[in-house]
């Protein structure tokens, strides 16, 4: 499956974009949407390097009730790109086919990182290294297109925009 402009517009009609952007409350909104809550967990950027999530990467851990996104970032900006990419695997239903990766947990600093999170309750864990390249691809592609979306003034809609692209397209 590849992400395209109208599966972006479907995904983010179930869960809105927040304008002004706020990374929290669109992380509310694709809580929401989903069902599970969802913790951010900020580390350091470094913390993951060696673990095959890349440095400066992030991490979803799924858990039995909620999920957690693990992310680090050299600049805030960089910080919500990495919780956009975690956010599209979801959105994306990625954790579906995806592996038990939970036998790996022994190679991630987890319980350093999040002293709280308890290993038992982990369903899985997807990291860059789980993912073939067309999620990453699709994962990424959702990142880039949010934080595009995000940054951009909010639109009203248009009657005569409407009008032109509907006739545009026929």
């Amino acid at each position: 499956m590849t992400i395209d402009q109208q599966m972006f517009e479907e995904l983010t009609r179930a869960a809105p974009i927040p304008y002004p952007w706020d990374p929290v409350e669109y992380v509310n909104r694709v809580a929401e949407h989903r069902g599970r809550p969802i913790v951010l967990c900020p580390i350091d950027p470094q913390a993951l390097a060696g673990t095959g999530c890349g440095t400066g990467s992030g991490l979803w851990i799924a858990r039995e009730h909620d999920d957690v996104v693990m992310y680090g970032g050299a600049t805030e900006s960089h910080a919500y790109h990495i919780i956009a990419h975690e956010i599209g695997h979801m959105l994306l239903g990625h954790d579906q086919a995806a592996t038990g990766s939970i036998e790996a947990t022994d190679a991630l600093p987890l319980h350093d990182l999040m002293p709280s999170l308890s290993t038992e309750s982990i369903r899985s864990v997807l990291r860059r290294q789980d993912y073939s390249t067309d999620r990453e691809r699709d994962a990424e592609t959702f990142a880039d297109l949010l934080m595009v979306h995000a940054m951009l003034p909010q639109r009203t809609p248009s009657r005569i925009r409407s009008t032109f692209f509907r006739s545009r397209h026929r």
